[in-house]
């Protein structure tokens, strides 16, 4: 298996980040894993305030279904107005 460690910041409750991404995986090879979410406060972050911070696992056997599953996770966190802290190969 292979894996990519993504931090991310933005507004990922409010916009439903992690819906969006669930609808891009479900027919996909690749998974999300160990997905952790850090927001100031419930009401700080709501409204689009103050961005929360998430950290998660892309993982997939494949290295090209990883590669893609990446591009596409990337674009659509950026269409959301997210961005990326950090990125970093696992496994």
């Amino acid at each position: 298996m292979k894996g990519i460690e993504i931090k991310v910041t933005g507004h990922i409750i409010e916009k439903g980040i992690l819906n969006i991404l669930f609808g891009a995986l479900k027919d996909k090879e690749a998974d999300i894993t160990d997905i952790e979410i850090s927001a100031s406060t419930l009401k700080g972050c709501w409204e689009e305030k103050c961005p929360s911070i998430m950290t998660f696992k892309l993982v997939s056997f494949e290295e090209k279904d990883l590669k893609r599953s990446y591009e596409e996770v990337l674009e659509l966190l950026k269409e959301n107005g997210c961005r990326l802290i950090y990125r970093k190969d696992i496994f």
